[in-house]
């Protein structure tokens, strides 16, 4: 079975893939080497800031000799220019947003593909971000939290068809809305040190049920590495 490359945005998503999502996945029998690697930006720190800085992080694992397979985990919600990604302004005609998030990764495929020709590559943008995962299931991942919050997240939800709907305004993504009712009940979500214990209470299967986008990649990768 071949290894297994996520290319990531930033420390929380490294976290995820190692401390969670790694175990699940061998769970299901995908007995095979795992890592993630947080894309690099060339002024210092990790994030999905520039086009250029994804092809740079990605291109050494593309020239691997044992031709992983790669896929990525990048926030639909930060993809918002040109810069970030060619061919953005096409993908947003449509109004169908899981159809945009398909295009998006179509174009990502794209930017891979030129720099090498790779067969094994598995492209992904979470919809709309990390922190959509943290509702699958409120009442369990925010279950050490106070009350209020708790209740208040839960309504959220409620009020949604899906919770990977949740994302209606410029200040309407998972994480400002969290940031928002946190700092209503005098506290702060810190995304870096809080949002994988979340995840953990909510659990991997929570977050399949819950989420058809987030599901399907799961499933292709599992799949996919079966199959070689």
């Amino acid at each position: 079975m071949k290894s297994l490359v996520f290319i990531v945005e930033g420390e929380t998503e490294w976290e995820f893939i190692n401390r969670l999502l790694t175990p699940y996945l061998t769970e299901q029998g995908v007995n095979t080497v795992i890592s993630a690697i947080m894309i690099t930006m060339s002024g210092g720190g990790h994030g999905f800031n520039s086009i250029e800085h994804f092809k740079n992080t990605i291109e050494p694992v593309l020239f691997r000799k044992d031709e992983p397979f790669i896929t990525t985990m990048i926030d639909h919600y930060g993809i918002n220019s040109e810069r970030k990604l060619p061919g953005y302004e096409e993908c947003i005609k449509g109004k169908d947003m899981e159809g945009r998030i398909a295009k998006m990764e179509e174009k990502i495929n794209e930017v891979v593909q030129k720099i090498k020709p790779y067969r094994f590559f598995i492209p992904h943008l979470q919809r709309h971000e990390f922190e959509t995962l943290l509702f699958a299931k409120p009442n369990e991942g925010f279950y050490l939290y106070d009350k209020k919050i708790k209740e208040e997240i839960i309504e959220l939800c409620k009020s949604f068809p899906s919770i990977e709907d949740i994302n209606h305004t410029p200040q309407g993504a998972p994480s400002k809305r969290l940031e928002k009712i946190f700092t209503k009940y005098n506290d702060r979500y810190e995304k870096v040190t809080e949002a994988v214990d979340i995840a953990e209470l909510t659990s991997i299967p929570s977050m399949m049920e819950q989420c058809p986008h987030f599901k399907n990649w799961i499933e292709t990768i599992i799949k996919t590495l079966w199959e070689h």
